[in-house]
């Protein structure tokens, strides 16, 4: 599944079941920018982690060629020879800035919100377009389930076939 509704449905779920304050969520792919990290952290993330944009900031080009040992700029490859492309001063300073920028830029997604940290971020802070004249805001978008309300059931769709059929001994459905 996408990953921003991969980390819905397991924040739903932990919610649902009332251990969501026991386990934490962290999140992974797609997440480049300040933005994506807000926006999953609103979705229920607890952190996030992001190699896309240190790889661009080190020189990545998505030639799309690691497996084959033959990355043109050195990033992705065993070969001492295309290794030495890679500056190490050059490429840790790179990266210090963008990493710097990026924690910069959420700060100011953060403060912009009115907020003091990341982890206030809700649903409500992010809108998408849903017509070419309507904007909604994700948490009426999206159907965020109550504390404990897969422990006395629910008619959400997303749990309410899955949930009667799930095991806490196995990963096989009950039958």
């Amino acid at each position: 599944m996408p990953a921003r509704d991969g980390v819905m449905f397991a924040h739903n779920a932990l919610v649902g079941m009332g251990v969501r304050d026991r386990i934490k969520i962290g999140a992974a792919g797609k997440v480049l920018t300040a933005f994506d990290i807000a926006r999953m952290m609103a979705l229920g993330a607890d952190w996030c982690n992001s190699a896309r944009g240190y790889m661009f900031a080190i020189g990545c080009i998505q030639s799309q060629a690691c497996h084959t040992d033959h990355c043109p700029t050195g990033v992705a490859t065993q070969d001492k020879a295309r290794q030495r492309a890679l500056v190490v001063t050059d490429k840790a300073e790179r990266v210090f800035h963008f990493h710097s920028a990026t924690v910069t830029a959420l700060n100011e997604v953060v403060a912009a919100a009115g907020l003091d940290h990341p982890a206030e971020l809700k649903p409500r802070h992010f809108s998408r377009r849903v017509a070419a004249n309507r904007v909604e805001t994700y948490d009426t978008l999206f159907r965020f389930l109550k504390p404990g309300e897969l422990l006395g059931g629910t008619d959400d769709p997303r749990f309410a076939d899955a949930w009667p059929i799930a095991r806490a001994d196995s990963w096989s459905p009950v039958s």
